[in-house]
């Protein structure tokens, strides 16, 4: 049933399941909750969580910026984005979806 999840929307939807089963006051199957996250949730979750990264992602490249610009002693401009991009948006992206929980239903 999960297989075609991310680790993040399946811990989403596990989150939401627990919140579902304490408004109705007993344990609600994991397939309604489930139905309800995909018709309710899923694409806010989404987009919200793309935002989420795309935002932490420009800071963690300012960041490469300011110090590789601070090591030569100058700014270096764009050539610094493509640095991270090269050496670190592969892990970076892998550690944000194996860790980074953004909260939500």
């Amino acid at each position: 049933m999960f297989t075609r999840f991310s680790q993040a929307e399946r811990r989403a939807i596990e989150q939401h399941q627990a919140v579902l089963s304490v408004q109705h006051g007993r344990e609600v199957p994991l397939g309604d909750a489930l139905d309800d996250w995909l018709t309710h949730w899923s694409q806010q979750w989404r987009e919200e969580r793309q935002a989420n990264m795309l935002a932490m992602e420009r800071e963690e490249i300012l960041r490469h910026k300011w110090l590789e610009s601070e090591k030569q002693k100058r700014d270096v401009g764009s050539d610094a984005v493509f640095d991270w991009i090269r050496r670190y948006a592969a892990s970076w992206r892998k550690w944000f979806e194996d860790n980074y929980d953004s909260g939500g239903a």
